[in-house]
């Protein structure tokens, strides 16, 4: 095992520096050397397999027979649900070829009832012209070891400025910025006498729920809001009155919702920019992840300082988002092409701080931190020594 990527002393970052471990071998090799040192440890599994779409890439052969690809899946999974932490999650990039047989496995593997949702990342925004329909969407299935637990520590997404831009106070309340929400609720089963009412707004007009309506709240509760201030019927008092809902009160982000749209994490186009910046002089990886798409996963499945691990490490996205963000991470690739030629340098990179792409931004990553190689004895060094990393000079020069 050798060192790699010690910190400099000027290399600062967000946090401390978070180590990680960085692997030449198979999936099912690294997890099953990895199961005696980090069990019960990562809290979030986040693998891009191959898709087995019957291709053939640049850097790799995408088409294995089906049943042998499900065997393999399976066992990898089987081997990292020992590493999982109770609270942890395994999150699994996936398109149409395998991904509903994938499920199944993972239903049998996780038991259903640990299925947590089925996330649909928009990978492009362009239509392609030339098929029968434009597939412009993959897949991300979640699952908890244990659901339960799982969402006890789940993160919520922190609120933008569309989503605060909707808060305000035009009646100077001491509470603070607030929105409003609708006080009627469609008058169906379960609904009580007490919820049908009239009422006198402050101008003395007389309003009533709609026809199959019923107001959200019982007229005793209604009263109580009213008393609280927490009411509001227009700036002439005139208006159908709504539930004011201020913003110290909410529960301080947003829940995760299924749709990610390209907009907000990046797609295939964008994260192969970022790779011909990083790297030039190559041909780029065909299947890479945008760093945003990764750091949404990270950031509500983990806070800083856990484990996070990709046993198809690929481009080396999600190892370098992990240490961007402060989580320490575990990543293997198999393909000693792809280990040399883009995972070693951009690791490299981003612990030296000549990555300045991606999320470096907005996490404020300037450089630092340490990993550690696992590889064969034979050619480590030279290994090393063969892919340097990024020229600062080109990167600048393509800024």
């Amino acid at each position: 095992m050798a060192k790699a990527g010690a910190s400099s002393p000027g290399a600062s970052g967000p946090t401390a520096p978070c180590d990680g471990t960085l692997a030449l071998d198979s999936a099912q090799g690294a997890l099953a050397r990895w199961g005696k040192s980090w069990e019960g440890r990562v809290e979030l599994a986040l693998l891009d397999p191959p898709y087995n779409t019957r291709s053939r890439f640049h850097h790799y052969r995408d088409q294995e027979e089906h049943q042998r690809w499900l065997a393999d899946r399976r066992a990898e999974v089987e081997a990292l649900v020992g590493l999982l932490a109770p609270s942890g999650s395994l999150w699994m990039h996936l398109d149409d070829a395998e991904m509903h047989y994938a499920k199944v496995m993972l239903d049998e593997v996780f038991g259903r009832a640990n299925f947590v949702a089925t996330v649909v990342w928009q990978k492009t925004l362009s239509r392609e012209n030339r098929t029968d329909l434009s597939t412009t969407h993959e897949y991300l299935l979640v699952y908890a070891k244990d659901r339960a637990a799982w969402r006890r520590r789940r993160n919520l997404l922190p609120l933008g400025p569309e989503q605060l831009a909707r808060y305000a106070n035009p009646d100077g309340d001491r509470r603070g910025p607030w929105t409003s929400g609708d006080m009627t609720a469609k008058a169906g089963p379960g609904r009580r006498a007490a919820q049908f009412y009239a009422i006198e707004l402050p101008s003395g007009r007389v309003v009533e729920p709609a026809k199959g309506m019923a107001w959200r709240f019982t007229h005793e509760r209604y009263e109580e809001l009213v008393a609280d201030g927490r009411v509001y019927f227009g700036a002439e008092g005139n208006n159908v009155p709504r539930v004011k809902r201020f913003l110290a009160e909410t529960q301080g982000g947003l829940v995760p919702t299924t749709w990610w749209p390209g907009e907000e994490v990046g797609t295939t186009d964008s994260a192969k920019k970022q790779l011909r910046r990083l790297f030039p002089e190559l041909v780029p990886f065909e299947t890479p992840k945008p760093e945003e798409l990764a750091a949404r996963v990270i950031e509500i499945a983990t806070d800083r300082g856990d484990l996070v691990l990709d046993c198809h490490a690929g481009s080396g996205t999600t190892p370098a988002v992990a240490h961007k963000l402060g989580r320490r991470w575990l990543a293997a690739e198999r393909e000693p092409r792809t280990f040399e030629e883009f995972l070693l340098p951009r690791l490299e990179a981003v612990v030296a701080g000549a990555d300045d792409g991606g999320v470096s931004g907005v996490s404020g990553w300037a450089g630092g931190g340490a990993y550690e190689l696992e590889m064969p004895a034979v050619g480590v060094e030279a290994l090393v020594a063969r892919a340097p990393g990024p020229d600062p000079a080109a990167l600048a020069a393509a800024a």
